[in-house]
């Protein structure tokens, strides 16, 4: 999906028509990017950075559900009239998308295939990140889990997790923020990680792929 932003913007710089309907939104980190009511009313196209979908349940908890790289294609509401109320889009970082309205959304989907593809594409990364967490959520510990995450949030290899609260390491666990803390203690105390404010820096990452089942190939 790496070449959808490209192949997009290309296409709103050739077309009018395209460019007319589309509104370009800019959110920070942490921000609410969709709430469940405009899930259900606007179609949204990632652009760039990264968006978490999260749902709530009656306490208010929240569980991370999936999350969304450029080119990802979500509010699918939009199409068919049936939303999730309890679903919504949190910015994971930094990120641009565009918007297009539900009166449009249709249509557009029809005359660009462009925007269909990516929505196929996205429900099939969607579909594999719910088949991961429900593996994992039968087979392993919640040490495990949270271990196997901190190795998938290294994405640059250099051992530093910037800007992740515990709470939102609870959301994606779908656990208590209290919980991830206990344990990030207790890897800590093992010499596994070093704790910061929103900073965690992995010391022992052999040993935290080995409690978390990851492994390279």
């Amino acid at each position: 999906m790496t070449s959808m932003p490209q192949m997009l913007t290309a296409l709103r710089e050739e077309d009018p028509a395209f460019d007319k309907v589309i509104t370009v939104q800019r959110v920070e980190r942490g921000e609410v990017v969709a709430s469940p009511e405009a899930m259900a009313s606007h179609m949204y196209v990632l652009m760039s950075g990264k968006v978490n979908l999260l749902c709530t349940n009656n306490e208010g908890r929240r569980l991370v559900i999936a999350t969304l790289e450029p080119g990802a294609i979500f509010g699918e509401g939009a199409l068919n009239g049936v939303s999730d109320p309890n679903v919504f889009a949190e910015a994971a970082e930094d990120c641009q998308v565009w918007v297009i309205p539900r009166s449009e959304a249709r249509n557009m989907t029809m005359q660009y295939p462009i925007l269909g593809w990516g929505m196929l594409q996205t429900y099939g990364m969607r579909l594999m990140q719910v088949e991961n967490s429900l593996e994992d959520v039968a087979y392993k510990k919640l040490p495990e889990r949270l271990a196997a995450l901190l190795i998938e949030l290294d994405e640059d290899g250099s051992g530093v997790i910037k800007g992740v609260s515990h709470q939102a390491l609870a959301d994606r666990l779908g656990t208590y923020r209290e919980t991830v803390s206990a344990i990030l203690r207790d890897f800590k105390r093992q010499g596994l990680v070093e704790l910061g404010y929103r900073r965690i820096k992995l010391l022992d990452v052999e040993a935290l792929r080995e409690i978390g089942g990851v492994w390279e190939w």
